[in-house]
């Protein structure tokens, strides 16, 4: 049995705090590689893990926000030109991920002969909030939830092989989000500020106050804002973590 592992590619916030890339999470399960988010830094990110998009089975989008979407332009120029892909692409994400994505790319590349030269499909597939489905008859299945960021954001288990992992995007604390914790045994969660960060954001004060949620779990969380990794140091939480960019986990 292959064993699942999550690649953190990027963990930092929308300001790339303490040098932090943006939001790019790689999972490689047995039933492929899958990609959720897309930072502006993903290229980069990518380069540093030694990872091609070759390897790339399919991208799921938490939300439609920049620093989790602004490196698909330079993804799919890679794609096309430099690793010459041939082979199907999937992008799951919510309402709107098609238009959001094309129109990015074409707003990056507008006179560009990319279009002309993609020699792969590239197929879209906008999920709602509140279904599970098996992801191409693979095996690998997928939950997806409504969390309190953004109109467009979902949070996401991936059960693949006795492994439950749950990926929240950016949200406040919210029923979804408690859904999203009780199904899932290994979590990445937003972490954004060490004080209450209001309505759209978590803080190492909301884990603290509901810490018992996250019993006989493993989480790492991802978003970070400046000082969130030294007050978790300081003041550790039992199965709680800081993820670098780069870090390797295995399930």
């Amino acid at each position: 049995m292959k064993q699942a592992k999550i690649h953190f590619l990027g963990t930092g916030d929308a300001w790339h705090s303490e040098g932090r890339h943006h939001q790019a999470i790689l999972l490689r399960l047995a039933e492929g590689s899958i990609l959720v988010d897309a930072g502006s830094t993903v290229c980069l990110s990518l380069d540093h893990a030694g990872v091609g998009t070759a390897e790339l089975d399919r991208i799921f989008i938490t939300h439609l926000h920049g620093d989790h979407i602004a490196g698909w332009p330079f993804l799919l120029l890679r794609m096309v030109f430099q690793d010459e892909r041939v082979r199907p692409l999937t992008i799951s994400g919510p309402a709107g991920t098609r238009e959001t994505l094309e129109s990015l790319a074409r707003l990056c590349y507008s006179d560009s002969s990319l279009y002309e030269k993609i020699a792969f499909e590239i197929l879209y597939e906008e999920l709602p909030a509140g279904e599970r489905r098996d992801v191409d008859g693979s095996g690998l299945l997928v939950e997806t939830f409504a969390m309190a960021h953004h109109a467009t954001s979902i949070g996401y288990v991936f059960t693949s092989q006795g492994s439950r992992i749950g990926i929240s995007g950016d949200t406040g604390w919210c029923p979804g989000l408690e859904r999203l914790v009780d199904a899932s045994d290994t979590l990445v969660l937003e972490c954004t500020t060490v004080e209450e960060a209001g309505a759209k954001h978590l803080s190492l004060a909301d884990f603290r106050a509901h810490q018992g949620l996250f019993d006989g779990k493993r989480t790492f969380l991802v978003h970070l804002g400046a000082g969130v990794d030294e007050a978790l140091a300081s003041e550790p939480l039992a199965g709680v973590e800081t993820a670098s960019d780069g870090l390797v986990a295995g399930l």
